[in-house]
Protein backbone atom coordinates (compact mmCIF):
# COMPACT_ATOMS: atom_id res chain seq x y z
CA UNK A 1 0.00 0.00 0.00
CA UNK A 2 1.52 3.31 -1.04
CA UNK A 3 1.50 5.99 1.60
CA UNK A 4 0.81 3.60 4.47
CA UNK A 5 2.35 4.63 7.77
CA UNK A 6 3.63 2.26 10.37
CA UNK A 7 2.77 3.38 13.89
CA UNK A 8 4.58 2.05 16.90
CA UNK A 9 5.21 3.08 20.48
CA UNK A 10 8.04 5.21 21.81
CA UNK A 11 11.07 3.12 22.81
CA UNK A 12 11.47 4.88 26.15
CA UNK A 13 10.66 2.71 29.12
CA UNK A 14 7.01 3.08 30.17
CA UNK A 15 6.06 5.49 27.36
CA UNK A 16 3.01 4.51 25.35
CA UNK A 17 3.06 7.49 22.98
CA UNK A 18 2.41 6.46 19.38
CA UNK A 19 5.03 7.48 16.83
CA UNK A 20 5.13 7.06 13.06
CA UNK A 21 8.90 7.28 12.59
CA UNK A 22 12.08 7.28 14.60
CA UNK A 23 12.66 5.64 17.94
CA UNK A 24 11.22 8.01 20.51
CA UNK A 25 8.32 10.42 20.93
CA UNK A 26 9.10 14.13 20.62
CA UNK A 27 9.29 14.61 24.40
CA UNK A 28 11.84 11.84 24.86
CA UNK A 29 13.85 12.63 21.71
CA UNK A 30 14.50 16.21 22.84
CA UNK A 31 15.31 15.05 26.37
CA UNK A 32 18.36 13.31 24.88
CA UNK A 33 21.55 15.38 24.65
CA UNK A 34 22.53 16.35 21.12
CA UNK A 35 25.58 14.06 21.27
CA UNK A 36 23.42 10.98 21.90
CA UNK A 37 20.95 11.95 19.16
CA UNK A 38 23.78 12.41 16.68
CA UNK A 39 25.47 9.16 17.77
CA UNK A 40 22.36 7.03 17.25
CA UNK A 41 21.57 8.68 13.91
CA UNK A 42 25.15 8.24 12.67
CA UNK A 43 25.30 4.61 13.79
CA UNK A 44 21.90 3.85 12.24
CA UNK A 45 22.79 5.46 8.92
CA UNK A 46 26.14 3.64 8.78
CA UNK A 47 24.49 0.27 9.50
CA UNK A 48 21.77 0.94 6.96
CA UNK A 49 24.27 1.96 4.27
CA UNK A 50 26.31 -1.21 4.86
CA UNK A 51 23.27 -3.49 4.69
CA UNK A 52 23.89 -6.10 1.97
CA UNK A 53 26.82 -4.09 0.58
CA UNK A 54 29.60 -4.60 3.12
CA UNK A 55 31.19 -7.87 4.21
CA UNK A 56 29.23 -9.73 6.89
CA UNK A 57 31.77 -8.95 9.64
CA UNK A 58 31.57 -5.23 8.88
CA UNK A 59 27.76 -5.35 8.90
CA UNK A 60 27.74 -7.09 12.28
CA UNK A 61 30.20 -4.56 13.73
CA UNK A 62 28.07 -1.63 12.50
CA UNK A 63 24.89 -3.27 13.81
CA UNK A 64 26.52 -3.72 17.23
CA UNK A 65 27.61 -0.07 17.24
CA UNK A 66 24.04 0.96 16.42
CA UNK A 67 22.71 -1.25 19.21
CA UNK A 68 25.12 0.30 21.70
CA UNK A 69 24.15 3.85 20.65
CA UNK A 70 20.44 2.99 20.94
CA UNK A 71 20.90 1.44 24.40
CA UNK A 72 22.89 4.50 25.50
CA UNK A 73 19.85 6.61 24.60
CA UNK A 74 17.52 4.33 26.55
CA UNK A 75 19.86 4.33 29.56
CA UNK A 76 20.03 8.12 29.54
CA UNK A 77 16.24 8.38 29.43
CA UNK A 78 15.91 6.04 32.41
CA UNK A 79 18.12 8.39 34.45
CA UNK A 80 16.97 11.78 33.12
CA UNK A 81 13.81 13.59 34.20
CA UNK A 82 11.27 13.95 31.41
CA UNK A 83 10.92 17.42 29.94
CA UNK A 84 7.87 18.08 27.77
CA UNK A 85 9.03 19.12 24.30
CA UNK A 86 6.17 21.58 24.03
CA UNK A 87 7.61 23.61 26.90
CA UNK A 88 10.98 24.01 25.18
CA UNK A 89 11.87 26.57 22.59
CA UNK A 90 14.32 25.84 19.80
CA UNK A 91 16.65 28.28 18.10
CA UNK A 92 17.68 27.43 14.55
CA UNK A 93 19.92 29.21 12.10
CA UNK A 94 18.29 30.05 8.78
CA UNK A 95 20.14 29.79 5.45
CA UNK A 96 20.85 33.53 5.53
CA UNK A 97 22.41 33.24 9.02
CA UNK A 98 19.48 34.74 10.92
CA UNK A 99 18.35 33.15 14.18
CA UNK A 100 14.89 31.59 14.00
CA UNK A 101 13.07 30.68 17.21
CA UNK A 102 10.43 27.96 17.46
CA UNK A 103 8.15 27.21 20.40
CA UNK A 104 5.30 24.73 20.58
CA UNK A 105 6.22 23.64 17.05
CA UNK A 106 5.57 27.11 15.64
CA UNK A 107 7.93 29.73 14.34
CA UNK A 108 8.00 32.86 16.51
Amino acid sequence: MIGARHHTSCSAEGCRAQISRGWFCKDHWFTLPLELRQAVLTAYNAARAAHCRAPRDDQEQLNRAYGVAFRDCQDHLRRAPRTPALSMSTVAIAADGARVTYADGRRL
